[in-house]
């Protein structure tokens, strides 16, 4: 079962150290320092690397050009421009750091400093520094901090080695993108993961997709700092990897790159207009339990819930005991409206009929159910309203009633409550990116008020983040349902053990995968899942074509092109 919680004590702050090839850093560069200084921590040394370059003969370089990577090189220098990595001076940033120039001695592809400069640097005493330039460094000089020389590779260390960043993700539509913060050694690609990421790869737009990697990386070098200041023998985990080293892609490459960045995003856009996701609920006689333990066998139980219309779907659904009686919880999206209300169906009307539940001027779904002090309460997804808000179920007017907001000026998506050694957590995703960075607030009442975990997001997966359902225990475990929405939304739900859970650590380890339902219909989904000692309710999901759908997605493209 997860740890106890504690109090928070007051963290200490970490002094770092860089080591670049200028002052002007990329853009995403920039932000990881600002973000570790506005925390609190500090910039104490710059080490800027002085080394000269050998002047080649012009015949030499004509001789030994990399002419078969020549259509990427003139691409990467003066075609391709992502917002991530532009030029930002950091001078005013860096102003109180010591700037130390350093000359290294290159053998083959490393590059090693000297024992002098090496002994400077140590006298700084520096808790970790940052590599955002010099190549591969090998010798003495990856010990000179406590904590060791941290390195981005922004790609999965165990898929891709190598480079260029996120490229051959794009290139070879891998479904996924990790980002790893690992400590150096004498191991190419090979270092101690700190930390690991991971988006879903955007396999039409490299542009878009090389921003998302750099940008949202910029915050790992903040939470590894985070997890050491409450656990100072965090070691992270040695790789062992026996990836593939990528290359920068040939002439040829290039060219089916370009080829397929052009098909692919037509194909994006036409899907986009001609191709719908349209889920509905499906309920099953047996327990969470049995379900977890024989997913297999619901494919002869489940039943499928009544569609209102070709223009709406049903999904998210919620279990609730009223007086006895089962009943269901869930969300109706209309595609004509844009927007979804809350229903809910009862076990005495064999879940036949839909009841309205709550409406809103703003979208609602995602309506978890809590029970406290026996009445029923319901968290609904309302990120359109800019909070957190909680309703009470009436069970003689069979409505949900406004009771409170807990948590004001945030976006927050599926938001999840459970009560655990004490204290409330409240589980949520955001809108800007509702499938990747997991948060986590708690309080020490229900109804708050709220305070953010010491660690935020305190996970960030796009296959493992954003949550699929109530927390529950399942033989003294602590299990946390997660959607995995790498391949696309709701591609399965994953089971996660939750081994800590306090206000200033969050650990968990993956169990067990759910795949969607293998039935005719709504097969190729699933991203919901709660249950009790009788019924089991899922989503399933399939594609289809609505004219409402096709409307509304050619008037969202219309106007984002006129912002």
């Amino acid at each position: 079962m997860a740890e106890k919680s504690t109090e928070p004590s007051q963290p200490q702050q970490f002094r770092f150290g860089i080591l670049c090839n200028s002052l002007q850093l990329e853009q995403w560069q920039s932000n990881a320092i600002r973000l570790l200084i506005e925390t609190g921590h500090s910039l104490e040394l710059i080490v800027l690397n002085a080394t000269e370059s050998p002047a080649l003969p012009l015949s030499e370089k004509i001789l030994h050009y990399p002419y078969k990577r020549l259509l990427f090189r003139l691409w990467n220098r003066f075609i391709f421009r992502p917002k991530s990595k532009k030029p930002d001076d950091i001078s005013h940033v860096a102003a109180n750091a010591k700037v130390l120039a350093c000359k290294v001695s290159v053998r083959g592809f490393s590059s090693y400093f000297s024992s002098e400069d090496v002994a400077s640097m140590q006298s700084f005493q520096l808790d970790f520094m940052l590599r955002f330039g010099f190549n591969i460094i090998r010798g003495e000089v990856l010990s000179v901090a406590r904590f060791g020389i941290w390195s981005f590779h922004h790609d999965d260390e165990e898929v891709v080695r190598g480079g260029p960043p996120g490229f051959w993700e794009v290139y070879h539509q891998m479904h996924t993108n990790g980002v790893i913060l690992q400590r150096l050694n004498d191991m190419l690609d090979k270092g101690i993961v700190l930390k690991k990421v991971r988006f879903r790869t955007i396999k039409h737009a490299y542009r878009a997709h090389l921003d998302q990697l750099y940008f949202e990386s910029a915050r790992l070098p903040l939470q590894v700092c985070n997890q050491l200041m409450h656990k100072p023998d965090f070691a992270g985990t040695e790789s062992n990897s026996k990836a593939p080293i990528y290359h920068p892609p040939t002439n040829s490459q290039m060219l089916s790159f370009w080829f397929r960045m052009a098909w692919r995003r037509i194909r994006f856009h036409l899907n986009d207009l001609f191709r719908q996701e349209d889920w509905n609920i499906g309920l099953i006689e047996s327990s969470l339990e049995n379900f977890i333990r024989h997913p297999d066998e619901a494919e002869k139980q489940v039943k499928w819930f009544g569609k209102p219309s070709a223009s709406t779907y049903l999904a998210d659904p919620f279990l609730a005991t009223v007086a006895g009686e089962q009943f269901v919880f869930f969300e109706l999206f209309d595609y004509k409206k844009g927007k979804a209300v809350l229903l809910f169906a009862r076990e005495k009307e064999n879940f036949d009929r839909y009841h309205p539940l709550l409406a809103e001027d703003f979208h609602l779904s995602f309506p978890f159910v809590f029970t406290l002090e026996e009445d029923i309460y319901v968290i609904p997804e309302c990120f359109e309203a800019g909070k957190i808000n909680i309703y009470r179920f009436d069970p003689t007017t069979e409505k949900l009633l406004f009771h409170q907001c807990i948590l004001d000026d945030v976006n927050a998506v599926d938001p999840v409550l459970h009560h655990h050694n004490g204290l409330w957590y409240l589980f949520f995703t955001t809108k800007d990116m509702p499938s990747v960075h997991l948060y986590i607030y708690w309080a020490e009442q229900a109804f708050g008020p709220y305070r953010p975990h010491h660690n935020n997001p305190v996970k960030t997966d796009v296959s493992n983040a954003r949550m699929a359902g109530s927390i529950f225990l399942l033989d003294g475990k602590l299990i946390r349902p997660a959607q995995d929405n790498g391949a696309h939304y709701g591609t399965a739900v994953v089971l996660n053990e939750i081994t800590t859970l306090t206000p200033e650590r969050f650990e968990e380890t993956m169990i067990q995968r759910i795949d969607p339902i293998h039935t005719r219909a709504f097969n190729q989904g699933l991203h919901t899942l709660n249950g009790n000692h009788r019924f089991t309710a899922i989503d399933g999901k399939r594609f289809v074509f609505t004219f409402a759908g096709f409307w509304r997605q050619l008037r969202q493209k219309f106007e984002s092109r006129h912002q």
